[in-house]
């Protein structure tokens, strides 16, 4: 009809540009009903002539440029050209200058010009468009009477730019005003209205954005109920439901990654598909609602796993960018998200053509956005994740590189107001943390680690994004620590996690794998620290994420696994069974969930194989240990040959299949162990940190065959692998050191010749066993297996008559963490002071080295796989720098022993009083060691031929049974003791320490006469079971006693942690007696401990004997509290304790016990330093009592008294009579302070007078337990 009224009306003729305004409305119609193009062009076409044809000052030319603008705007919507919605926005600028002010269509022209604005912002990202386009619209609205039939429809257009211009600048204001805007578009409209549902629409669209940004669910649950209304509101076949409908899916799938419901995602695909049904073939929007159908599917593929999701959400993206003709602005967009389903397909199967196409699509999404459109970053910033996740699984270093160039472009073209910048900067942390794994560039892992900051610092509180960037802080901080060690990292990583999982809500599909993050890390900080509130924390938070997510998610396995995984520790550190058990469980059914061909069912087997063999080696179970070799071969099996926990697997199998062949004695394993550890070790390359541990397992495999077998050849090649292990430059100390010790005592028999090779390695790696990083709790843990080893090296030693070389081993390798922590007061500390570049250095490499060796290779984290090489490498860096900068350290003036152990040398400066007496005992032999004032290396050995270990352990047990202190070993339990009073014990202990002990060495020292003045003093070194020996009180009692029948006939008794720690002493520089001070604590009760009725007494009686020669400050019951005792030790250099103490089974919470509950523990009192310090009187129970586990370290109250500073400290084995204190203590006192000025080197002659007295007083039967607890240490 328009067609033909315009071909019958000739040109010229008034009506004419009317009549081609009208064919191009109505060919604008037919366009958006069918989608014809050449109806949108000649649309255009004719609209143009209508506008040629019509002069200016003409009244309907506003209208006719108006009409232009719109059909212009259509084409640009279809077709992409910029020149048309330039052209566009020119039309309704020219429409709105022509119409003057009050004109009735003025509000009208405005909106369109608005909405062009918005068309043209959206492509280009202009913010003057949009601020535009806001204030046009406004106009239009301000212009609009109340009650005009356009003033709904002027609302909902101004609610929409103020929504556009919200997702660019964050603008909270703009939000909340748009949302405003379309509620009250939708109150003027009445109900039945034909608009009504498009305005519900649009509110809908708003309140979904106000939700990201906000997290508001009533926002989000309002949104869902406009679109649901708008859907309902809209009869079928009226061409809106399926964008309704589109819509709608849209708001649920936001709802359900929100709240993880999932009869919303389910929803959501179904109005997808409405939508998608509805729409004819040809359709504009046709493409689109593909796309978000299979955006949806991809959701929902996220969530449950089904394949059949993600692989029809990638026909639905090819459908839609098939559709879509080239030129398209939505084209970019559709291929970005054909790459994003692409991707996680990939992640799904793996398949190489989808990763390799997902890159393809990423690029083609780059290459046809224009630079400057607003969407480039995006599509910049998804190519890079994809390069990321091709990297992962073909180690392309290309791919990895590009992808950081990628993220860098992408945030460089993002304003740094944008509300994606954080995202971005997350994204360029993300890739450089990859870059980091694979290379161990240091640069690259801080600069991760500064992206993750400032997308947090970036991203406001409340924002959705919060968590997520606080979550990949987190990662990266873990990372560094694994790299570095600093404790700041991972302790800050612990609180990035806690904040992530604070801020994500209950009910968010987030939730659980943020507190498997926090899990995870918190574990790590038991693995180094060994606290056991982490491992606690861990297996809990674990708990809690494996309960928050529903059966069926794909995430579900990986968090069994991991509680799988702590709970197997837990068991491990407090021997619980029925953790194990659930141990057992949550591998099994994390093997169960896992289907396969997934990548990770390998590890998870070969954690379920693990968690059996552990609870075999706990109850004996053959079936455990049976299924536990299936598993790990399953394991072997899955595990492609180039991954690198192959070789781990492999170990794991031989290992097991070794621990089988113990039980049942079955050839064909153990002859299969062997195997298995020998491909362990072939695929592993030299330098790999985890190649010791292989060698290790090899050897024990090896042996327990030549136990069977004796076959010559299985010996020498366990010295063989024992020695690589050993002599590694990298892994684990605890390996090695390990390696080194089954070296040691096969090469006694087998291979003599290598045996001081064996424990020269053994005591070389003895303070990486202790490592500086460790808590002191860990390095007592790592140490309890070196004290045999130390002893049994100096027997060694002393078998080829190298004596001085026995007492340097023994110096330094017991006592090792006393004299760590006088390393860590001077010599670290200095180097600090003076050169703290190299301290960091040095600090920073020995945690690197340590770390890499420590990952627990039986259990394994699902974690990102760094080649076997690239590791290997990597360690071998390490401890070539380490080596480099010690090297530097010692070339330094007064460095030039930094680290080092000391020389006999300077060991023979112990002796400057008097002779200093160590007592070997190793299974080889037992030996004291003795050296003498005035003789510098000069070592005296006393062999003790009728003393042996065995009887040391049985004198210790002796004496542990009747005085109820550590020492008992209960593998001696079973032998049956005769029955007899404690005092004929304690005579029957203390005469074989006479005769097999001392006298031996009173013979070699050639003091054959007893005393009766001024005896000279001896200073005792015991190890092993002897160190809970009183020594100073060996002799013969009872019917045999006589004068020169006990040691302290002959000499005075002190005791010595180490020939160090006496040395120290002597340096000790004391400030003129004139300054003596004494700070006396009483504290006769205390929770879960008898009353001390004589502690009054005590302190009254030493006032006596100090009156008017040494002040004393006296802090009584209430007043003797930690922080009190400790301000009165550093002011006084004598200090009396006269309350209970008590011996733990942890020996740094050893403690004495003060006001309240407050208790002065061992690592309290390590943490002073006084060097002012100079006597402290123990006067309590237990401050001498060492731990059983740590034979060879003095972790006791006394030693620890030594550690802050005393010079002399006088404590007790054990429990001592009540009645006895105030006696021995006012002797002591009495003695010291006969003479001026005071001299403390003159306690242990006081004590020993003491005692004397003690036990011989006139008419009184004092028992052993009274004065043999009694003792002393230090000058």
């Amino acid at each position: 009809m328009f067609e033909d009224a315009v071909q019958l009306t000739p040109d010229g003729h008034p009506g004419k540009p009317s009549l081609f305004n009208n064919l191009g409305s109505a060919l604008l119609c037919r366009f958006e009903r069918l989608g014809d193009l050449s109806d949108i062009n000649k649309s255009v076409l004719v609209k143009e002539d209508a506008v040629q044809l019509t002069p200016d000052g003409h009244p309907d030319k506003p209208s006719l440029l108006n009409n232009l603008g719109t059909s212009l705007t259509h084409r640009f919507e279809q077709l992409g050209y910029l020149s048309d919605i330039n052209k566009s926005v020119l039309m309704f600028e020219d429409a709105v200058q022509l119409t003057p002010d009050g004109h009735p269509e003025k509000p009208s022209l405005f909106n369109n010009l608005g909405s062009a604005l918005l068309c043209r912002f959206k492509r280009l990202g202009d913010l003057s468009d949009i601020n535009k386009s806001v204030l046009v619209k406004e106009d239009a609205v301000q212009l609009t009477p109340d009650g005009h039939p356009d003033k709904p429809s002027l609302l909902n257009n101004l609610g929409t730019s103020l929504t556009r211009r919200f997702e660019r600048l964050g603008y909270l204001s703009d939000i909340n005003k748009s949302v405003l805007m379309f509620e009250d578009a939708i109150q003027l409209t009445p109900d039945g209205h034909p608009d009504k549902p498009s305005k519900l629409n649009n509110l809908g669209t708003s309140l979904a954005c106000r939700f990201e940004r906000l997290g508001d669910l009533s926002d989000m649950n309002k949104s869902v109920l406009m679109f649901e209304d708008a859907v309902q509101l809209t009869p079928d076949g009226h061409p809106d439901k399926p964008s309704f409908l589109n819509n709608l899916g849209n708001s649920l799938t936001f709802r359900f990654k929100r709240l993880g419901d999932l009869s919303d995602i389910n929803k959501s695909v179904l109005m997808f598909e409405d939508a998608v049904q509805l729409t004819p073939d040809g359709h504009p929007e046709k493409p689109s609602w593909l796309n978000n159908l299979g955006t949806s599917l991809a959701c929902r593929f996220e969530w449950l796993g089904d394949l059949s999701d993600i692989k029809k959400s990638v026909l639905m993206f090819e459908d839609a960018v098939q559709l879509t003709p080239d030129g398209h602005p939505e084209k970019p967009s559709l291929f970005n998200n054909l790459g994003s389903a692409l991707l996680c397909r990939f992640k799904r199967l793996g398949d190489l053509s989808d990763i390799n196409k997902s890159v393809l699509m990423f690029e083609d999404a780059v290459q046809l956005t224009p630079d400057g459109h607003p969407d480039k970053p995006s599509w910049l910033n998804n190519l890079g994740n994809s390069l990321i996740r091709r990297f992962e699984r073909l180690g392309d270093l290309s791919d990895i590189n590009k992808s950081v160039l990628i993220f860098e472009d992408a945030i460089q073209l993002t304003p740094d107001d944008h509300p994606n910048k954080p995202s971005r900067l997350n994204n360029l942390g993300n890739s450089l943390l990859c870059h980091f794994e694979r290379l161990g560039d240091l640069s690259d892992i801080n600069k991760s680690v500064l992206m993750f900051e400032d997308a947090v610092q970036l991203t406001p509180d409340g924002h959705p994004d919060k968590p997520s960037f606080l979550n990949n802080l987190g990662n990266s901080l873990t990372f560094r620590f694994k790299r570095l060690g600093d404790l700041s990292d991972i302790n800050k990583s612990v609180l990035m996690f806690e904040d992530a999982v604070q801020l994500t809500a209950d009910g968010h599909p987030d939730k659980p794998p943020r507190l498997s993050n926090l899990g995870s890390s918190v574990f790590l900080r038991f693995e180094r620290l060994g606290d056991l509130s982490d491992i606690n924390k861990s297996v809990w938070i674990f708990e809690n994420a494996v309960q928050l997510t529903p059966d069926g998610h794909p995430d579900k396995p990986s968090l069994l696994d991991n509680l799988g995984i702590s709970l197997l520790c837990h068991s491990k550190r407090l021997g619980d069974l029925s953790d194990m058990n659930k141990s057992v469980l949550m591998f099994e059914d994390a093997v169960q969930l896992t289907p396969d061909g997934h990548p990770d069912k390998a590890s998870r087997l070969n954690n379920l194989g693990t968690s059996l063999v552990r609870r075999f080696e706990r109850l004996g179970d053959p079936s455990d240990i049976n299924k536990s070799i299936l598993m790990f071969e399953d394991a072997v099996q899955l595990t492609p040959d180039d991954h690198p926990a192959k070789p781990s697997r492999f170990n794991n199998l031989g290992n097991s299949l070794s621990i089988r062949f113990e039980r049942l004695g079955d050839l064909s394993d153990i002859n299969k162990s062997v195997r298995m550890s020998e491909v362990a070790v072939q695929l592993s390359p030299d330098g790999h940190p985890d190649k010791p541990s292989w060698l290790k397992s090899l050897g024990t495999s090896l042996l327990l065959r030549f136990e069977q077998l004796h076959d010559p050849h299985d010996s020498e090649e366990l010295l063989r692998v024992y020695t690589l292990a050993a002599c590694s430059t990298t892994g684990s100390a605890i390996i090695r050191f390990d390696a080194a010790r089954r070296w040691a005592k096969h090469a006694h028999v087998y291979q003599p010749i290598s045996l001081l090779h064996a424990y020269t390695t053994a005591i070389k790696i003895l303070p990486e066993l202790a490592w500086l990083g460790l808590s002191i709790t860990d390095r007592h843990h790592h140490l309890s297996i070196a004290g045999q080893v130390v002893r049994d090296a100096a027997s060694a030693a002393i078998a080829v008559h190298d004596y001085q070389k026995a007492v340097e081993w023994l110096d330094q390798g017991r006592s090792i963490i006393w004299g760590q922590l006088l390393n860590l007061r001077t010599p670290v500390e200095e180097l600090r002071k003076r050169h703290p570049d190299l301290a960091d250095q040095l600090l920073s490499l020995s945690a690197s080295l340590e770390i890499t060796g420590i990952r627990n290779n039986t259990v394994a984290h699902a974690t990102k796989p760094q080649s076997l090489q690239s590791i290997a490498n990597q360690a071998h860096a390490f401890a070539l720098e380490r080596n480099r900068v010690l090297q530097q350290i010692r070339e330094l003036p007064g460095f030039e022993r930094f680290l080092l152990s000391k020389p006999i040398s300077e060991l023979s400066l112990a002796a400057k009083m008097g002779p200093v007496a160590i007592v070997n005992i190793s299974e080889y032999g037992c030996d004291a060691l003795i050296l003498i004032p005035g003789h510098a290396d000069v070592v005296v050995h006393v062999p003790l031929p009728d003393f042996t270990l065995f009887q040391a352990q049985l004198l210790a047990n002796r004496l542990a049974s009747i005085v109820g202190v550590p020492g008992r070993d209960e593998r001696l339990d079973g032998l049956r003791e005769m029955e007899m009073a404690p005092d004929d014990m304690f005579c029957l202990v203390l005469s074989d320490i006479w005769s097999k002990i001392i006298c031996p060495v009173l013979k070699a020292l050639t003091i054959t006469t007893p005393g009766s003045h001024a005896l000279r003093r001896i200073w005792w070194c015991p190890t092993g079971p002897l160190a809970f020996l009183p020594i100073h009180a060996a002799g013969l009692y009872g019917k045999d006693q006589a004068f020169g029948s006990k040691l302290s006939d002959f000499l005075i008794s002190s005791y010595t942690p180490s020939l160090t720690a006496l040395i120290e002493g002597y340096r000790s520089q004391c400030e003129p007696q004139a300054g003596l001070k004494l700070l006396a604590v009483t504290q006769p009760s205390a929770e879960g401990q008898s009353y001390i009725p004589g502690t009054q007494e005590e302190i009254e009686s030493i006032e006596q004997h100090a009156k008017g020669k040494v002040p004393i400050l006296w802090l009584d019951q209430d007043m003797a509290t930690v922080e009190g005792v400790q301000e009165g030790m550093k002011n006084s250099r004598w200090v009396h304790f006269a309350c209970h103490g008590v011996q733990r089974t942890s020996p740094t919470e050893s403690a004495l016990l003060l006001a309240g509950s407050s208790q002065l523990t061992l690592s309290n009192i390590i943490g002073l330093n006084l060097p002012h310090a100079d006597l402290a009187f123990l006067s309590a129970c237990q401050t001498a009592t060492g731990s059983k586990e740590l034979q060879d370290e003095s972790v006791h109250l006394a030693a620890g008294m030594l550690l802050a500073g005393y010079r002399g400290v006088i404590g007790t084995m054990w429990s001592i009579g009540d009645n006895v204190a105030p006696q021995v203590a006012g002797d002591v006192y009495a003695h010291l302070l006969k003479a001026l000025p005071p001299d403390s080197t003159r306690a242990a002659e006081a004590l020993h007078l003491a005692v004397q007295r003690l036990r011989e007083e006139p008419g009184s039967k004092r028992s052993f337990f009274h004065w043999v607890p009694f003792i002393h240490f230090g000058v």
